[in-house]
């Protein structure tokens, strides 16, 4: 007599798919993506790097490279940790590559680098917020909630 296996129904594991950027990340619990900023969080993709700031400068715009947009302007440059993308000559790889436990960061809110870029304004001639040094649309979010203070500020917004 051949040996009867239990009727039990294995479950598939419980996965969230990531629709921010073309790698489509499918994520177990607790997983993070490729892009190293977003995670799988009680079953939904949460940014991990929403507020976390890893570099925060005052730049000339041409330096993003925008040699056409307000030339001689100087541009508050922020950036996360995280990125989707893996190019080779990537300047920014040391933050843009790592995840949020590899690289130092710092806490904002988006009032408060608001707040930063008016004082920078006021003080050193600031046009607004550049969202670089990695990919800024792996969290969006925080792009998103910041930008819309920049703008009632009455400063630009530049992704680069």
């Amino acid at each position: 007599m051949s040996e009867v296996s239990p009727a039990v129904k294995e479950e598939p594991e419980k996965r969230a798919v990531c629709d921010v950027c073309m790698h489509a990340c499918s994520l177990k619990e607790g997983d993070t993506g490729a892009c190293r900023a977003r995670r799988n969080i009680e079953g939904a993709i949460r940014p991990v790097n929403y507020g976390r700031v890893t570099s925060l400068a005052l730049d000339p715009i041409e330096k993003k490279p925008l040699k056409r947009f307000r030339p001689g302007s100087l541009i508050l440059s922020v950036g996360s940790f995280g990125c989707n993308l893996r190019c080779a000559f990537c300047q920014n790889h040391e933050i843009s590559q790592q995840g949020g436990d590899e690289v130092r960061n710092y806490e904002y809110t988006p009032h408060e680098l608001c707040e930063t870029a008016k004082r920078a304004r006021d003080e050193e001639g600031n046009i607004g917020l550049a969202y670089t040094y990695n990919e800024p649309l792996v969290g969006y979010e925080f792009v998103r909630d910041t930008a819309r203070l920049i703008h009632e500020a009455g400063m630009v917004n530049v992704l680069v």
